[in-house]
C-alpha cells in the first residue's frame, strides 16, 4: 500500500483555507510537523487532529440572570437587581441647587464701553 504524499506547509494550508503562518506554529508547538533538511512538511492524516487541537472551549455566557445564585469563589459574575434609588436621589439634588442660580429681579445688564 503506497504511502500518502506529504504536504508542504502551503499545501496544508490552502486545504485547510488557513494562514500558513498560524498553521506551522500550532504543527510546530504540537511536534507534527516532518522535517528532513530544510524541508517542513505535514502528514495527511495529521490535519484532522491538528483542527480538533484548536478547538475553542465552549464558554460560558457572560450574564445568567440569576440573581443570588452568584459564586463570589469561582469567578463567575451574575445580574444583580438594580437599585435606582441612589442614583435618583443625586439627581433630584442637583436639580434642586441648579434651579435658580440667578435671580432675573436683581440681574441687570451692564453696557461695555467701547473705544471707536
Amino acid at each position: 500500500m503506497p504511502q500518502p504524499m506529504l504536504l508542504t506547509i502551503k499545501q496544508a494550508a490552502t486545504r485547510l483555507g488557513v494562514p500558513e503562518y498560524s498553521l506551522r506554529k500550532v504543527a510546530d508547538d504540537h511536534g507534527m510537523t516532518i522535517r528532513i533538511g530544510r524541508a517542513v512538511r505535514l502528514h495527511p492524516d495529521d490535519l484532522s487532529e491538528i483542527i480538533s487541537l484548536c478547538r475553542g472551549e465552549r464558554k460560558d455566557r457572560a450574564s445568567t440572570g440569576a440573581s443570588g445564585q452568584m459564586d463570589r469563589q469561582s469567578g463567575k459574575s451574575g445580574t444583580a437587581t438594580p437599585d435606582y434609588r441612589p442614583a435618583q436621589t443625586a439627581a433630584a439634588m442637583l436639580k434642586r441647587s441648579s434651579r435658580a442660580t440667578l435671580n432675573a429681579n436683581i440681574a441687570q445688564v451692564v453696557p461695555l464701553g467701547r473705544k471707536t
